[in-house]
C-alpha cells in the first residue's frame, strides 16, 4: 500500500502521468502486484495452488504481471472471463468456472470450453447432468455460515445466494452418482475480508471432513477473501495463520494427503487492491452547515465500493503532503446523492485543482465501472520504477458509443 513517502518520492512521475493522461486515472504499481503473489507463495506450501479471481480486476496487463509472478490459474464466473483467461495463455485445467444462477446455455458454453466447471446449486447440477452425463465436475458448498467485512460481501450462510446448502449435500451427491458424473472438486467461499481464522478454521474442517469421505477428488477450493489494508496504519493480514490451519487439517484427514489432494485459493482483492490508487482532481469546494464538501472529477462510475458497501478508502492530497489537515466530505461528479467517496476524512488544506490519491482501488473499482451519466471509463497505467505504461487509454465519445453498440453518426 502506498504511503505519504511513496507520493513524495514519486511525485514527478505522477505529475508526468497527469500531464500525459489527465485525471481521473488508475495507477497500478507492478512491484506491489509481484509482492502480493510472493506473500502467498511464501506462506503456503507447494500443494496449495493460486487461482486469481479475475472479476476483481480484468485488466490484461495486470493479469499478465500476476502470471509472470507465478499464479497457477484463473477463477472465472462468465464465458467472457473464460475467453480472456484463454487469450492470456491459461490452459483449460488452469481455469475454474464458478457460475452464478447460470442458464443451460451458459453451462453449455462453459463445459464446451473445456475448463473445470464448478456448480453452485441443485438446479444447475440437475441441468448440467441432463446434458453432460458422465463428465467431471466440481460443486460449491455453502457450509451454513460465512465471513467478511460487510454483510453485502459475505457469501456463506442461510441468507446467501451462493452454493449448495450443507443440508442438500446428500441430494447433490445422489444426483452426481445417478448420472455417473465424476466429482473432482469441492469449493467453498465464506466471503471477502478475512483478517483472522475464526470462521475459516471450522470451514476448513467441514470441507476436509467432507472431502475425506469422497473418492476421486483432485482438489478442494477454499475460496479467497484475504483481508487488505484500507488505511496506511493498518497491519497486513497474517497469511501464515491461514496456512497453519490448512497444514493442521491436512494432517488430520490422512486420505487427503495420501491422495495428493490439491488445495486451491482464489484471491482477487488481496492480489490487486493495494497495488492501485485512483488519481482525481478537486473541482469544487462547498461549505454547508459547518461541513466542508470537496467535489472531485470522479465518482461511483469509477469507484462504486463506497456507495455500494459504505466501504472506507483512504485519501491523500498529493498536492499538499505536509500541510495541516482538516475534516472534509469527498463527493463525486455523478448525479446521485449516494455518490460519496468518503464521508469524513482528514485532508491536507484542500483547494480546487489539487490532486487526490484514492488508495486501495485495484479491486472491484475499474472492473465495476460504468458509463453512467455518459462519463467515460477512467484510463489506466502501470508504473515500474520511474517509468509508466498506459494500459487503457482515455475513452472519447465515439468509443463510448461504439462500446454501447451504437453506430457512429
Amino acid at each position: 500500500m502506498q504511503s505519504v513517502d511513496f507520493f513524495k518520492n514519486n511525485l514527478k512521475l505522477l505529475l508526468r502521468i497527469i500531464k500525459e493522461v489527465g485525471t481521473p486515472v488508475f495507477v497500478t504499481d507492478i512491484a506491489i502486484l509481484k509482492q502480493k503473489v510472493a506473500n502467498i507463495q511464501s506462506a503456503f506450501n507447494k500443494n496449495c495452488l493460486l487461482f486469481y479471481a479475475i472479476k476483481a480486476n480484468f485488466n490484461p496487463a495486470i493479469i499478465n504481471i500476476l502470471k509472470e509472478a507465478g499464479i497457477n490459474g484463473i477463477e472465472t464466473i462468465s464465458p467472457f472471463e473464460i475467453n480472456l483467461a484463454k487469450k492470456l495463455g491459461f490452459d483449460n485445467n488452469q481455469i475454474l468456472f464458478t457460475g452464478n444462477n447460470c442458464d443451460a446455455d451458459e453451462l453449455e458454453q462453459a463445459k464446451n470450453s473445456g475448463v473445470i466447471v464448478n456448480l453452485g446449486s441443485i438446479s444447475e447440477l440437475v441441468s448440467f447432468a441432463k446434458r453432460f452425463h458422465g463428465t467431471e465436475i466440481s460443486i460449491r458448498i455453502n457450509p451454513g455460515f460465512g465471513d467478511g467485512e460487510f454483510k453485502q460481501i459475505i457469501t456463506g450462510g442461510k441468507d446467501s445466494k451462493f452454493g449448495i446448502y450443507h443440508t442438500q449435500i446428500h441430494e447433490a451427491l445422489k444426483i452426481i452418482k445417478d448420472n455417473d458424473l465424476k466429482l473432482i472438486g469441492l469449493h467453498c467461499h465464506l466471503g471477502s475480508g478475512l483478517y483472522n481464522t475464526k470462521n475459516f478454521t471450522p470451514m476448513v474442517d467441514f470441507m476436509f471432513k467432507l472431502a475425506n469421505q469422497i473418492e476421486g477428488l483432485k482438489f478442494i477450493d477454499l475460496g479467497g477473501g484475504f483481508g487488505v489494508r484500507y488505511n496506511p496504519t493498518d497491519k497486513e493480514v497474517d497469511l501464515t495463520q491461514f496456512a497453519s490451519v490448512i497444514d493442521e487439517h491436512y494432517e488430520k484427514y490422512q486420505s487427503l494427503k495420501s491422495n495428493n489432494i490439491k488445495i486451491i485459493f482464489e484471491p482477487g482483492k488481496y492480489l490487486v487492491a493495494e497495488s492501485t490508487f485512483l488519481l482525481t482532481k478537486i473541482t469544487n469546494i462547498r461549505d454547508h452547515n459547518k461541513q466542508k464538501i470537496v467535489g472531485v472529477n470522479t465518482g461511483f462510475n469509477h469507484i462504486i465500493r463506497p456507495a455500494l458497501y459504505s466501504s472506507y478508502h483512504h485519501i491523500i492530497n498529493i498536492s499538499k503532503l505536509d500541510e495541516v489537515k482538516e475534516a472534509v466530505k469527498i463527493v463525486g461528479n455523478i448525479c446521485e446523492s449516494t455518490d460519496v467517496i468518503n464521508e469524513n476524512i482528514e485532508l491536507s488544506n484542500p483547494k480546487e485543482g489539487d490532486i487526490l490519491a484514492i488508495l486501495t482501488a485495484g479491486a472491484y473499482c475499474s472492473s465495476m465501472s460504468s458509463l453512467y451519466n455518459l462519463r467515460p471509463y477512467a484510463p489506466e497505467v502501470l508504473i515500474n520504477g520511474n517509468e509508466f505504461t498506459i494500459t487503457r487509454e482515455r475513452m472519447n465519445f465515439e468509443k463510448a458509443m461504439y462500446s454501447m453498440g451504437f453506430k457512429n453518426e
